[in-house]
């Protein structure tokens, strides 16, 4: 039934959003426009995890509705492989740990405050 879900995440300038996720190993798959920093809506994409990003003026970005996107890493290895691939590409907020839910994950905010984590369940 369900195939995928892919989040839209506001941005408020997309060559700042493509740069940072591109260095986390992201690569633009989609874009309104050429070249896809001057889109309004671009697709990036790492293995099977796809995110759209779509651009608002300052005034707008204040009105979306944020809400944390956590992805879930097939297993341990992979999500510690990640964090250290990542930790000095990234500001981890949150670092990797075991928390009382039952997951072990790790976080960050994207440069527009939206947080993220990816974690596997323990």
């Amino acid at each position: 039934m369900f195939k995928s879900v892919h989040p839209v995440c506001p941005v408020l300038d997309m060559k700042t959003h493509l740069v940072f996720w591109q260095s986390l190993g992201f690569q633009v798959v989609f874009s309104d426009a050429n070249p896809p920093e001057t889109s309004n809506y671009a697709g990036i994409a790492r293995e099977n995890i796809e995110i759209h990003l779509q651009t608002h003026a300052p005034e707008e970005l204040k009105g979306t509705q944020g809400m944390a996107i956590r992805v879930e890493m097939t297993d341990r290895q992979s999500l510690e492989t990640l964090y250290v691939e990542w930790i000095t590409r990234v500001r981890i907020t949150s670092p990797l740990m075991d928390k009382e839910w039952g997951t072990r994950e790790f976080g960050f905010y994207d440069p527009a405050g939206f947080p993220f984590f990816f974690y596997v369940d323990r």
